[in-house]
């Protein structure tokens, strides 16, 4: 079975709302991540997950090629339309998976990674492929929400993401991101922690999750416990029905060493 069928799915059907939210063509964290970059012109950039294309677009007046692969042909579809709009002919897309990437040893200066790797299902060789694909010195941009330390958080937050959007596999803890930063040869730094603020009703437009579903959502979180809704800052209407949460995003470099 294909590891990816889920995010094919997924995302095959949405790819136009991927392209125009503005949680994926905006962000703070694009401008964080160039900032980090430092780049002098001359890098090549591979981004994994690359959606629409939102990153390696944001990225394409520092660069001087920019590759980005998704698993979802859909998605590719409308990235390359983007970049022929844009007349971005130094920005090409493929697909291929994080796992196996096409791509020979120390190909890129900079890899990024945005919003995608919670859904990587081999997360462990996707860490070896990216250290495999970097230059020695090169930077890796990983920007993803995570789960808290505390297990029955992680739990929560995790089976709400699965939920929603099948295709979610798992945001890992900061310190398992430490873990395979470390098996991985990348020197690790946190650069920024933010609230990823989520209007409710467009989440789950977004994810087109089922009425069924939905109401198990919405059973889900009605019964966190006060800590939990604090930390996911749940909010609810005078019916008791969910409006707006967070999830705990990070931005964090590795430095292939």
């Amino acid at each position: 079975m294909n590891p990816y069928s889920k995010a094919e799915t997924q995302f095959s059907q949405n790819a136009e709302n991927y392209r125009d939210s503005p949680i994926f063509a905006a962000g703070e964290e694009l401008e964080w991540m160039k900032v980090i970059a430092n780049t002098k012109g001359h890098e090549h950039l591979l981004d994994i997950g690359s959606g629409a294309g939102h990153t390696v677009f944001s990225f394409s007046d520092i660069i001087s090629k920019g590759i980005g692969i998704d698993v979802t042909h859909k998605m590719i579809e409308v990235a390359e339309a983007l970049a022929k709009e844009r007349h971005l002919d130094h920005i090409t897309f493929q697909q291929a998976g994080a796992e196996a990437l096409p791509f020979s040893e120390a190909s890129f200066d900079l890899v990024t990674c945005r919003f995608a790797a919670h859904h990587f299902p081999n997360l462990r060789a996707s860490m070896s492929e990216i250290s495999r694909v970097l230059k020695k010195g090169g930077k890796f941009l990983l920007v993803d929400h995570y789960a808290p330390e505390n297990r029955a958080q992680d739990e929560f937050i995790n089976h709400l993401n699965r939920l929603r959007d099948p295709s979610h596999v798992r945001e890992s803890s900061l310190s398992e991101w430490k873990e395979l930063f470390a098996d991985n040869h990348l020197t690790k730094e946190d650069i920024h922690y933010w609230d990823l603020q989520i209007d409710y009703q467009d989440w789950i437009k977004r994810g087109r999750t089922p009425e069924s579903v939905q109401k198990e959502i919405v059973s889900h979180l009605q019964a966190a416990d006060p800590e939990t809704k604090q930390l996911f800052q749940l909010q609810f209407d005078e019916h008791y029905q969910p409006t707006s949460l967070c999830l705990k995003a990070a931005l964090l470099q590795g430095i292939k060493q």
